[in-house]
């Protein structure tokens, strides 16, 4: 699963529990993400791993947010036909927006060159829900470390495990509290999770249903002797509002046993799972002892190696004016900026003669969020070597031929936009990724980073935003705004 899958997952889950309107965990979750770190002498990102090493995630991400979220199912075997036809486990809405979500608008403040910005103070509503009941026994969502049979334990209802798993999957823990419990397989690789969380069904439990965009296609399925209901994708997060996107690798099968709410979803692509193959797992629960080795904990697994955290303090460490005296120029700088984010400093390469400011995009629940907002520029000659006019349209074969960021794809839709009367380009994507054995450099166009080249009478500038947070408007308006 990349992270533009798991951050729509992530908006979906909170938004299905918690209202927008209520609780705003998104930047929470978000900063949390991995992502790729901007390189701190150009202040670019650029993706030199692999897709498969890129696309890795952590469950404890999901943990916390799966909880936020209900399952609707019916019962009894003599009941469940009259409650198949009372209650629904999917209830399209009217539209494909997240119901009861709002554009949310930016605000502006007014800034001082080289200054940095007060940080935000989060909002009342910016607050983190509770861990679970059974937190100080079985682990938080984050890091769950109760047995099948120690959580079957600790609560009053059937607990439901499987009792094989797809290869190359294994139980990585359970926790939960006395009205709802959760069950977290993982592959070794974290590019797959299967989730399964159930709890007792109360009431109609119409207040469980999940709510899902008009154009999500409900299938019916057999889990068993059991009817169930079956949807792939979920809302898209890096949309403002979010907006349903049925292409998203998240899977989720609903279907009642023994007046048990059983919800079973999978995350990520592999194992290869797809409707049927779920259906058919979901069969083989039980209420049984499950092997030792399914249920066995994988605490002893190391962790995988993590690269140093990017310290862009240290990356740009310059003031504005020592800048000028290496650069010979003084950079122009945003007079209004989007509260979140904060001048950091600001760096000057010897070599390509190109500074570099940098300005972080505050989070209002982390602190170390990553997404960013940088402006490099650099003095451009007519005629002479300027590696920040403008865009080159070109493959992956002539990746190394050019400065990082110039060379785009063949595929990459370019804009012609106007910023302070002069003509500039406008750039949407991740860029290139080195893709896999046989392939070589691939355009990634995920809109995580939004790129603005244009020129002054005498300076090259890119503006580039490295988050989902600010739009292709917000991008212009901050270039407006230089000085």
């Amino acid at each position: 699963m990349n992270k533009n899958e798991m951050r729509t997952l992530l908006k979906d889950l909170t938004e299905q529990k918690a209202p927008a309107a209520q609780i705003d965990l998104w930047p929470a979750i978000q900063a949390h993400l991995p992502m790729s770190q901007p390189d701190p002498s150009r202040g670019t990102i650029m993706k030199t791993q692999s897709q498969s090493q890129l696309r890795r995630w952590k469950p404890a991400y999901l943990l916390l947010a799966v909880i936020l979220i209900g399952a609707l199912f019916f019962a009894l075997p003599q009941g469940r036909a009259m409650g198949q036809a009372v209650l629904r486990f999917f209830q399209r809405g009217e539209s494909n927006l997240m119901p009861g979500v709002t554009v949310t608008p930016v605000k502006w403040v007014e800034q001082t060159p080289g200054v940095a910005a007060a940080t935000i103070t989060p909002q009342p509503s910016q607050v983190t829900p509770p861990g679970p009941a059974f937190e100080s026994t079985c682990g938080s969502y984050q890091a769950p470390h109760c047995t099948i049979e120690e959580i079957r334990g600790m609560v009053s209802f059937p607990v439901f495990a499987l009792p094989n798993l797809p290869e190359g999957m294994r139980f990585t823990g359970a926790t939960g509290g006395p009205d709802q419990v959760h069950l977290f397989y993982s592959n070794s690789n974290q590019t797959g999770n299967l989730i399964i969380w159930q709890e007792p069904l109360k009431g109609d439990g119409s207040r469980q249903t999940w709510k899902i965009g008009a154009d999500a296609v409900i299938e019916h399925v057999q889990v068993g002797a059991v009817s169930a209901e079956y949807v792939k994708g979920s809302y898209d997060g890096n949309t403002n509002p979010p907006v349903w996107n049925s292409n998203l690798n998240v899977q989720v099968l609903r279907w009642v046993n023994q007046s048990t709410l059983i919800n079973l979803q999978m995350l990520g692509t592999e194992p290869r799972l797809d409707r049927d193959d779920l259906a058919t797992l979901a069969a083989t629960l039980t209420k049984s002892p499950v092997a030792e080795e399914v249920s066995m904990v994988a605490a002893t697994a190391a962790p995988a190696p993590t690269d140093a955290p990017f310290d862009p303090h240290t990356a740009y460490p310059l003031t504005l004016e020592q800048v000028k005296e290496k650069a010979g120029f003084m950079p122009m700088s945003p007079a209004r900026l989007p509260e979140q984010l904060t001048f950091i400093g600001a760096s000057y390469d010897e070599k390509t003669k190109i500074v570099g400011i940098y300005y972080k995009y505050n989070h209002p629940n982390f602190s170390e969020a990553t997404d960013a907002l940088i402006i490099r520029e650099q003095l451009a000659p007519e005629g002479g070597v300027c590696d920040l006019c403008g865009f080159v349209q070109g493959n992956g074969k002539q990746v190394d031929q050019y400065p990082i960021g110039k060379l785009v794809s063949q595929d990459a839709a370019i804009e012609t936009v106007k910023i302070q009367e002069v003509s500039g380009q406008y750039l949407e994507g991740i860029g290139w990724t080195s893709g896999t054995e046989c392939c070589g450099w691939q355009w990634d166009p995920e809109p995580y980073i939004k790129r603005l080249r244009f020129r002054t009478e005498e300076l090259a500038i890119d503006v580039t935003a490295y988050t989902y947070e600010l739009t292709k408007a917000d991008l212009l308006a901050i270039a407006e705004s230089m000085k």
